[in-house]
């Protein structure tokens, strides 16, 4: 499983220094937590591609297949996209019946043991 939590924290530092203008360290961050048990109806649709990512990062696949179910509903097809020569991937929405051009991207990176959102690539 990936330690996602780690990298997480590294770049909720390197944000919070460049938003709030102050430094701390990740020892000084004990816990995060990322509750994504929410409605998922009252979600856009960037917001939904979040969840799913974190679904697939926390490798709870029962709740991305909720999540799947839900871009269903709202007529859009998610599909996983990987390089593994560059070691990276997406996970991509489009829109029907419009499915030459994705909606959203969420950028991930593959790793051995996973697959973990690029958070610099990515932009929350």
């Amino acid at each position: 499983m990936v330690k996602w939590e780690e990298e997480f924290k590294k770049y909720v530092v390197r944000k919070m220094k460049k938003v709030l203008g102050f430094e701390i360290q990740t020892s000084e961050i004990s816990k995060l937590v990322v509750n994504t048990d929410v409605d998922l109806t009252l979600l856009t649709i960037p917001e939904l591609a979040t969840v799913y990512a974190f679904a697939i990062m926390r490798e709870d696949f029962e709740y991305a297949k909720v999540v799947a179910t839900e871009f269903e509903v709202r007529n859009c097809d998610v599909k996983i996209e990987m390089d593994d020569v560059s070691k990276t991937g997406a996970i991509n929405v489009y829109l029907k019946p419009n499915t030459a051009v994705a909606f959203i991207d969420v950028k991930m990176k593959l790793l051995p043991d996973g697959m973990m959102i690029d958070w610099e690539k990515q932009n929350f």
